[in-house]
């Protein structure tokens, strides 16, 4: 069975534009393989969506954005499907989007000069008297009064309230495979992860994965009710320069505009 989504999806109306929109799947395409069971039988189903001829980077990661209204939308296609095409939308989205350096700055140096060994001479307005009178020291103006100490205890006083952890639960499954559900002792490359909501999951949470301290990608949930689940594919940056090492999930949850790290799973062996 082969979706395909058609190009017209961010295309301007013909009126604007007489001449046809033309695929091109050589520039850009997205293509992932759903799990589906059907009457208690496993199926798989490939899901594709091209770019269209001369459509910039920009374009096509609005049009994939689109998609995924468009997807859930789709009365025809079922929840399963619906989810796992939205999951590996919202992989592609972020592998697409540019990562922020979250590197701290370099610290800060400062050079040092030695002091010389020969003192300056003092200025002569210091060794000549002024005529007329013996020097006025109480004409110097007087010093700034010291500025009051802030207290460490009034900012610990006021600390930004916590932001409660989601209840989930995390599962893996191998790809191409009808193995059941595990848990994600050992991630691997093309492998599945699977978030089920033990709570409700507002918008806003997501998982960051986190090789050896390098930020290597981050997967944004949807709006998840209790009992539901979102599956995708382990993002390919994870793997990406290394045949093994370690990695931790992070959950994220956006406080404003900056978001905050509620809680850490792991570390998992990866295995690429």
């Amino acid at each position: 069975m082969l979706f395909l989504f058609a190009l017209l999806m961010a295309a301007a109306p013909v009126a604007a534009s007489p001449e046809p929109v033309v695929a091109d799947c050589e520039a850009h395409q997205f293509q992932t393989i759903v799990h589906v069971t059907v009457d208690g039988k496993p199926r798989s189903s490939k899901v594709k969506l091209c770019g269209k001829t001369g459509q910039s980077d920009a374009e096509w990661l609005h049009t994939l954005k689109d998609a995924i209204d468009k997807v859930g939308a789709n009365v025809g296609m079922s929840a399963e499907a619906r989810e796992q095409v939205v999951a590996a939308l919202n992989v592609e989205i972020a592998r697409l989007t540019p990562v922020v350096d979250a590197s701290p700055p370099p610290p800060t140096t400062f050079a040092l000069t030695a002091p010389s060994s020969r003192p300056s001479p003092p200025s002569p307005s210091l060794l000549t008297p002024p005529t007329g009178g013996p020097v006025e020291y109480s004409a110097l103006p007087p010093m700034p009064a010291p500025k009051p100490a802030v207290s460490a205890a009034i900012i610990a006083a006021n600390p930004p309230p916590p932001v409660p952890t989601p209840r989930l639960t995390l599962r893996c499954l191998a790809a191409n495979t009808v193995s059941a559900e595990l848990p994600c002792d050992q991630l691997e490359r093309d492998m599945y992860v699977i978030v089920r909501a033990d709570e409700d999951i507002a918008r806003g949470t997501s998982l960051r994965f986190m090789r050896r301290g390098d930020n290597r990608a981050e997967v944004a949930l949807l709006q998840l009710r209790r009992g539901q689940s979102q599956r995708f594919a382990l993002p390919p940056r994870v793997c990406q320069g290394v045949a093994g090492s370690q990695i931790e999930i992070q959950v994220v949850r956006a406080v404003g505009s900056s978001p905050q790290i509620v809680d850490t799973r792991g570390p998992y062996e990866l295995r690429c």
